[in-house]
């Protein structure tokens, strides 16, 4: 009874609407409701009704649902498309081989040879090289530098890699194929990554994202990038970091014994989803995000608000506790009360059923974006959570952002 209720509903809603992300919601659904086939045939469905056919991803949603519903030759099927993809990444192919889902194909002798063969191809794909662009503290700050697939136009792209103020390799490979439309157009993109909460708090990332823009700046002839040309992006925390460097006031370290200091930190256009900007009002005027300590425990992200002053004569770290102060420090890193008449165009989304960061704070920054006149395009997503997928297609117009700003 409860798949021919579920599949009912996705024959219902999929000859209405004939829209690929509908049938990869009602797919998810399905899924979690362990009606695993049901779920793998939505899959299909929305692939065939994807303007984007090379999907590796849904792909393997497919060939998972398939595997846990005991149908190996389908799940091999959906498999065998990954072997000619030209999105599939190495991190993509070691993840593969990790799913969970699939673990039940691999006493198949099909898996082996199968799994080879998608692992060459993502090692084709991409050129990858990992770069230092600075230090801290006796440790090195990192990015990934993805060269361009289609003929190199001279423009980059920064992906601020921080999920709750959180950075991580294996998140910044992860993001690789999402940067593929960007490097199928020329575009190179550096996947950046920061000194992370709890070990360091937002000013600090602040920081390490301006050192990296001042880095690919100053070394723009090696990497072939025009300096005036260098957009940044970036999803919830990333978005946050991203908008934070946009909009902030920068002083210029001339003097600097460093030359990559001495160089600007400034970025011409800016794609954020989701993101944080008033932390001294979260969701609602008033609500002080910054001293709620409990809550921002219980979501695992105290340490990015853990401020604190060196004290010198010790040299030890002693926490701001007073609240006018910490109130000032919560300004600093919010975006919304920097935004001036000379920043970058902004093209940002938000779905207006997000449950981690308030639909509200975009709404805050369209509001001052139009008072200040800077030109921006804001996409409420009807039911978007705080997903990326729940973006798509709309996001995919971040190219074209890019495309335009950036000239």
């Amino acid at each position: 009874m409860k798949l021919i209720f579920f599949a009912a509903l996705f024959v219902a809603a999929f000859v209405q609407a004939q829209d690929a992300y509908l049938s990869y919601k009602i797919s998810d659904s399905l899924y979690r409701a362990k009606e695993y086939k049901a779920s793998a045939h939505a899959t299909m469905a929305g692939i065939r009704a994807d303007r984007e056919k090379d999907t590796p991803l849904r792909y393997q949603y497919a060939a998972g649902a398939f595997a846990r519903a005991g149908l190996a030759d389908s799940a091999f099927i959906a498999l065998q498309k990954l072997t000619a993809s030209k999105r599939i990444s190495p991190f993509f192919a070691r993840s593969l081989a990790a799913n969970k889902d699939l673990s039940v194909l691999q006493s198949d002798s099909r898996w082996k040879p199968l799994m080879e063969k998608i692992t060459q191809k993502a090692a084709e794909n991409y050129t990858i090289e990992e770069i230092i662009y600075g230090h801290k503290e006796g440790l090195a700050l990192s990015m990934l530098h993805v060269h361009p697939l289609g003929k190199p136009n001279a423009r980059a792209i920064i992906r601020v890699v921080a999920g709750s103020w959180y950075s991580s390799f294996s998140s910044a490979e992860s993001y690789m194929m999402s940067s593929y439309d960007y490097l199928q157009s020329g575009f190179r993109v550096f996947h950046v990554m920061v000194g992370s909460n709890p070990r360091f708090n937002i000013a600090e990332q602040v920081a390490d994202v301006r050192r990296a823009v001042r880095y690919i700046r100053y070394n723009a002839a090696r990497f072939g990038v025009d300096p005036e040309k260098i957009g940044i992006e970036g999803g919830s925390a990333g978005g946050h970091l991203s908008l934070t460097v946009a909009f902030t006031e920068e002083k210029l370290q001339e003097n600097a014994p460093d030359p990559v200091d001495r160089e600007s930190s400034k970025v011409k256009a800016v794609a954020v989803l989701y993101p944080p900007t008033d932390f001294l009002n979260w969701g609602g005027k008033g609500m002080n995000m910054v001293n709620l300590r409990p809550l921002l425990e219980m979501n695992k992200v105290w340490g990015a608000f853990d401020f604190r002053s060196l004290n010198e004569n010790n040299m030890t770290y002693a926490p701001v506790t007073d609240t006018a102060l910490r109130n000032k420090m919560a300004m600093d890193i919010s975006p919304v009360y920097w935004v001036s008449p000379n920043d970058p165009p902004v093209f940002f989304m938000h779905g207006d059923a997000d449950p981690t960061v308030p639909i509200q704070q975009s709404l805050s920054l369209r509001d001052k974006l139009m008072e200040v006149g800077i030109r921006h395009r804001f996409i409420v997503k009807p039911g978007g959570k705080h997903n990326y997928n729940d973006m798509m297609p709309e996001w995919a117009e971040a190219v074209a952002w890019f495309e335009e700003h950036l000239k």
